[in-house]
């Protein structure tokens, strides 16, 4: 069960995060004699179907965002960038529910400690707006507003497509899609 929700959970983050076009940037996917050995197996299996999807994402974009060769070529290295500082963010709201739940089980738990990471989960959802705005500044560089418009609505589709397959978490309920699209 965990490892089927890493699983969707990495390409959730693929797809929608990170769609580095394979095909502007003249990369196949295939480097040597195939994954790696610890790679093969459930992780082969999970390489093809992100390599798979996407592929299709960047089908999407070219056809339905009508992106040319230039801007595929210029979005792959934005995606990556941005892709990377998101993940840094929710490492770091881990870490912080995951600090803020050990202090809070003690049982006498250290109230600046809490105010301190309180305050820094507080800040999370500002630094996610912030971030999703200067992709968006950068975006307009290569996209007309059109273009980037229909972007963000395919990206917020697919998110939305994939939190409906995403195994339930534990408790039962799935989140519910994150008005970014991510």
């Amino acid at each position: 069960m965990r490892n089927a929700r890493r699983t969707w959970l990495a390409l959730a983050a693929l797809l929608v995060a990170a769609p580095v076009t394979a095909r502007a940037q003249g990369d196949t996917g295939r480097r040597g004699d195939g994954p790696p050995p610890m790679m093969r197996g459930r992780g082969a299996e999970r390489m093809r179907i992100q390599r798979e999807i996407r592929q299709a994402f960047t089908r999407a974009v070219r056809n339905q965002v009508g992106l040319d060769d230039e801007q595929m070529r210029k979005l792959a290295p934005i995606n990556r960038s941005y892709a990377q500082q998101r993940q840094a963010l929710a490492r770091e709201e881990r870490g912080i529910r995951m600090a803020l739940r050990d202090e809070l089980s003690k049982a006498q738990p250290d109230q600046d400690s809490v105010a301190k990471l309180s305050d820094r989960l507080q800040a999370l959802p500002r630094r996610r707006l912030d971030l999703t705005d200067a992709e968006d500044r950068e975006l307009s560089g290569i996209m007309t507003p059109v273009q980037l418009a229909k972007y963000r609505a395919l990206v917020e589709r697919v998110q939305r497509q994939l939190n409906m397959m995403r195994p339930p978490m534990m408790g039962g309920d799935r989140p519910p899609p994150d008005s970014t699209g991510r």
